[in-house]
C-alpha cells in the first residue's frame, strides 16, 4: 500500500530528535506509527517539506507534486501568523497551511481515501464541508461533532522506557509550550509553587514561555506573576524525559476545549517513557482513570498533597505507580501503533467512510 502522509513537523529518530525550535507535539507518535507501517511493507510518502537534517529511513518526500497512492493521512494544520500573510504579513512564512490545501484539494477530487487527524481541534465547520468525502478524526475518547461525525485515532508509541524512576529528586515540572491553557496552567502551577517552594519543592517549566510573541502576554509579566516558578527555555524531544524524569510528578494540564471530548495528549505517553508520576486535574473526565483515584487533583492543595506524598516514596514504590498508570491508559485509550495503522489501512480499503 502506498501511504501518502501529510504533516507538519519532524520525522526523526529519536536518538537524533535534537531539534528545539519547534512546537512539534507529534514527534513521539510520528516514528512509531511509521516504523509499523514500514514493518508491514507499506510505502510511505511525505507530501510537506522535510525538515528533519536527514531523509527518516524508507520514507520519500514529495513537497510539491502530486503523487499515485491508496490513502492520504493528513495531520490537520490551521491558519496562524506564521503560515497566513493577512495574520502575520511579512513575517508569514512557511507554507503548510497553502501546501495541506493543495493536497486535500486534489486528492479529494480525484476520490483517493482521505483521513483528516483533527489533533489540535481547529478543524471549522466550514472547513469540514469543503471535503464532505474525507473521514475526519481526532484524538479524542469522545470524538468532536461539528458537521458529521469523526473517529477516535489515539496517539501511539510503543512506550519503551527512556529512563529509571530517580530516587530523589526536588523537582515539580511541566515540559510543554505556552498554548491556551492558562486556567489550568494558573490552577495546578502558578498557585501551587509558593507553597511548594516553602516545603522545599521547586517548581520548574520547560517551553517556549519566556519567548516573546503575538500569541501570548510579555514573559515580563509572566515572571512578575510567578516569582517562584522556574521557567527554562524550550527542548529537543530526546531532552524532555531526563527534564521530566527528575521529576516527583507532572500535571497533565489541558486546554478548556480538551475537556468535553477526553482529548488524550502525547503528555500522556512522555510521563510514563519517563517513569514519573502524572497528576491528573479532575476536569479531565475522560482520563481521570489514569489518576488511580489518588492521583486525580481538583485543587491546589490536591497538587501539595499529592506532591509531598510521592516525594517520600522510594523510586521503586513511585515506579510501581508509574507502570499502574500506564496499565490504565491501555485501558482507556489503544495507544498501539498497530492500531493507529490498522484504522489508516481501513480508510484506505474504504472499510471506514466519511
Amino acid at each position: 500500500m502506498k501511504i501518502l502522509y501529510s504533516f507538519w513537523g519532524f520525522l526523526t529518530p529519536f536518538e537524533n530528535s535534537t531539534v528545539v525550535a519547534t512546537p512539534d507535539g507529534e514527534r513521539g507518535n510520528r516514528v512509531d506509527m511509521v516504523d509499523e507501517m514500514l514493518k508491514r511493507g507499506h510505502q510511505v510518502i511525505r507530501l510537506q517539506q522535510q525538515r528533519d537534517e536527514e531523509p527518516y529511513p524508507g520514507v520519500s518526500t514529495c513537497s510539491t507534486g502530486f503523487p499515485d497512492g491508496d490513502v492520504v493521512y493528513l495531520e490537520w494544520r490551521w491558519p496562524t501568523w506564521k503560515n497566513d500573510y493577512s495574520l502575520g504579513g511579512d513575517r508569514a512564512s512557511e507554507p503548510d497551511y497553502r501546501r495541506q490545501m493543495q493536497v486535500l484539494e486534489h486528492y479529494h477530487k480525484l476520490g483517493v481515501p482521505i483521513l483528516i487527524h483533527d489533533g489540535d481541534l481547529k478543524m471549522t465547520p466550514k472547513e469540514e464541508l469543503m471535503f464532505p468525502n474525507a473521514v475526519l478524526s481526532d484524538a479524542c475518547i469522545n470524538p468532536r461533532v461539528q458537521t458529521r461525525k469523526r473517529i477516535t485515532v489515539p496517539w501511539c508509541n510503543y512506550l519503551k522506557r527512556r529512563w529509571k524512576t530517580v530516587d530523589h529528586s526536588y523537582n515539580y515540572t511541566y515540559v510543554g509550550n505556552n498554548y491556551d491553557r492558562d486556567v489550568q496552567f494558573d490552577k495546578y502551577y502558578s498557585s501551587t509553587s509558593r507553597s511548594l517552594r516553602d516545603r522545599g519543592i521547586q517548581t520548574k517549566v520547560w517551553g517556549n514561555w519566556l519567548e516573546r510573541s503575538p500569541e501570548r502576554i510579555d514573559p515580563s509579566m509572566l515572571l512578575k506573576k510567578n516569582p517562584t516558578i522556574a521557567f527554562g527555555h524550550r527542548l529537543a524531544y530526546k531532552e524532555i524525559f531526563e527534564v521530566i524524569n527528575k521529576s516527583i510528578a507532572v500535571t497533565h494540564i489541558t486546554r478548556d476545549d480538551y475537556t468535553p471530548y477526553g482529548n488524550i495528549t502525547g503528555r500522556f505517553l512522555e510521563s510514563v517513557m519517563a517513569g514519573t508520576v502524572a497528576l491528573i486535574p479532575h476536569e479531565y473526565v475522560h482520563a481521570r482513570a489514569v489518576g488511580l483515584d489518588e492521583f486525580v487533583v481538583k485543587n491546589p492543595s490536591d497538587v501539595i498533597r499529592c506532591v509531598m506524598s510521592l516525594s517520600k516514596l522510594s523510586a521503586i514504590d513511585r515506579a510501581q505507580i508509574v507502570s499502574q498508570q500506564e496499565v490504565a491508559l491501555r485501558l482507556t485509550v489503544d495507544i498501539r501503533p498497530e492500531h493507529k495503522v490498522d484504522l489508516i489501512e481501513a480508510v484506505a480499503k474504504e472499510e471506514i467512510r466519511a
